[in-house]
């Protein structure tokens, strides 16, 4: 996983396993190190967020049934932090800038998306968050936002 103008970036699949069953299936012994050491900020990451990811309330933005798209949150009771996650099948040509409506944040208050400043609540759900231009196929990024 790695920071990347402004969205957390990884692999479809670590990505995906966050909203699910986080875990691996495969041979550890046979790992690089660099693996590992991947390894190790996967499963950090997944240990910080994984209260909010088991308890937090799920909004389903963009269905995968319905497009080449597909697009999440979790959001915990209190409305102070969420866990965003957006995919991308496969590329489009020339595609026009679009937006990710959020859900279940409170309009009151101000977050801050890491790496991309902080929006009103408000904001983020009519207007929603600017998707950074990502080139190729399969292209997943997550956002943390924390109330300020």
């Amino acid at each position: 996983m790695r920071e990347e103008d402004g969205g957390y970036i990884q692999s479809a699949n670590e990505a995906v396993s966050f909203a699910d069953n986080f875990g691996y299936e495969l041979d550890i012994t046979k790992l690089t190190e660099t693996e590992k050491q991947m390894i190790k900020q996967q499963v950090a990451f997944y240990k910080d967020v994984r209260r909010l990811v088991q308890f937090g309330t799920f909004y389903r933005l963009l269905s995968p049934f319905e497009g080449n798209e597909a697009a999440w949150m979790f959001v915990s009771a209190d409305r102070s932090e969420a866990l965003v996650a957006y995919f991308r099948v496969l590329a489009e040509a020339n595609a026009p800038l679009s937006y990710l409506r959020l859900k279940g944040l409170d309009p009151n208050k101000d977050y801050e998306i890491e790496g991309l400043g902080v929006y009103g609540g408000d904001e983020l759900m009519y207007a929603g968050v600017a998707l950074p231009y990502r080139s190729g196929d399969f292209v997943s990024m997550m956002w943390r936002l924390k109330a300020v």
